[in-house]
């Protein structure tokens, strides 16, 4: 478990080292080859915001693949502001980039890009949290609603009939937070979990995923279950229940890190439903690798969690699909 995990820490660092904080420059060629430079095609991500691991390690995927293609990639931080992933994207217009792939802020506010994007003939691919309308060239995401049907499932056969459970939600004007409450809703159907209120996150951290476990566990002194949505916010419901002197509380969670994986061997976190952001960030600037050879992308990808357990962490050392989630040396 420590090899597993020193490796996806290491994976990981070396997201950030790639993106770096600021997340707003650019990744280019070689600068001694001057003839490269010119000719490169460019391509800008528009991230939610960097200082959310889930998005450097998208940010990962995209800059080393965008690298493997001799691409020049800019990403951009949106700050958790749709205003601000607007003027991103109007930077990037401005910039003539030959391709965006954007990570919404919110499924409603990226209409306003897409159609931005069109007028200026610039093809878009999403990553991962959708759009309510708009035209796009490709949209991969992960199957949200089929994940997060499996963590309720799972903390279904944790607990008894009738037990009270709760949810730390993404933003819901988000389409992958829909999916993720709807799925965990149709998993703990099969015994009857009383579902007793969710809160809603924006900033998606670790003090808000403290804050809303402290609230929910004081409203809830009865509380069996939580799924939380996100994993650093899973670590802070964590820490909640640990003040409270709730080491009964089965707590859940979507997506994955090193600590993650030390707190699910520990006990403090029963599950996770664990996406591929990295694999996710190379398949987004795979299509618009197609997009710029004249090719039509796929439409739609939909990509698989992995189930995380205490249970099963030993052979996912040896996993080929959670290894997609590492940067390979």
């Amino acid at each position: 478990m420590k090899k597993f995990a020193s490796v996806l820490l290491s994976a990981m660092m070396i997201a950030s080292v790639f993106t770096g904080c600021g997340g707003s420059q650019p990744n280019s060629t070689d600068p001694q080859n001057s003839e490269t430079q010119a000719t490169a095609k460019k391509i800008a991500y528009l991230t939610p915001s960097m200082d959310v691991p889930f998005w450097r390690y998208i940010a990962n995927g995209i800059e080393s693949t965008a690298q493997e293609n001799s691409l020049e990639v800019q990403v951009y931080d949106s700050k958790d502001s749709a205003e601000t992933q607007l003027k991103n994207a109007q930077d990037a217009v401005v910039k003539q980039v030959d391709a965006i792939v954007i990570s919404p802020v919110d499924s409603a506010s990226c209409p306003t890009v897409l159609s931005l994007a069109e007028e200026n003939q610039i093809p878009v691919v999403i990553c991962d949290i959708g759009t309510n309308s708009g035209t796009y060239a490709s949209f991969i995401s992960t199957d949200n609603e089929k994940g997060a049907k499996v963590i309720g499932d799972y903390l279904a056969e944790l607990l008894q009939d009738g037990d009270k459970v709760a949810q730390i939600t993404l933003n819901q004007a988000r389409i992958n937070g829909q999916l993720r409450k709807k799925g965990f809703e149709e998993g703990i159907a099969a015994k009857n979990l009383a579902q007793v209120g969710f809160k809603q996150m924006e900033k998606v951290n670790r003090q808000e995923g403290e804050t809303f476990a402290q609230d929910l566990i004081t409203a809830n002194p009865e509380l069996k279950g939580l799924f939380v949505h996100a994993e650093d916010p899973t670590m802070g419901a964590v820490t909640a229940a640990a003040s409270a002197n709730r080491s009964d509380l089965k707590i859940v969670g979507f997506d994955c890190s090193p600590e993650m994986l030390q707190g699910i061997e520990a006990g403090t976190v029963a599950a996770t439903s664990a996406q591929q952001p990295i694999l996710m960030g190379k398949t987004s600037v795979e299509q618009v690798v197609k997009i710029l050879n004249g090719e039509t992308p796929e439409q739609e990808i939909k990509m698989d969690t992995l189930l995380i357990t205490k249970d099963n962490l030993k052979e996912l050392e040896n996993s080929i699909l959670y290894e997609t989630v590492l940067t390979k040396d």
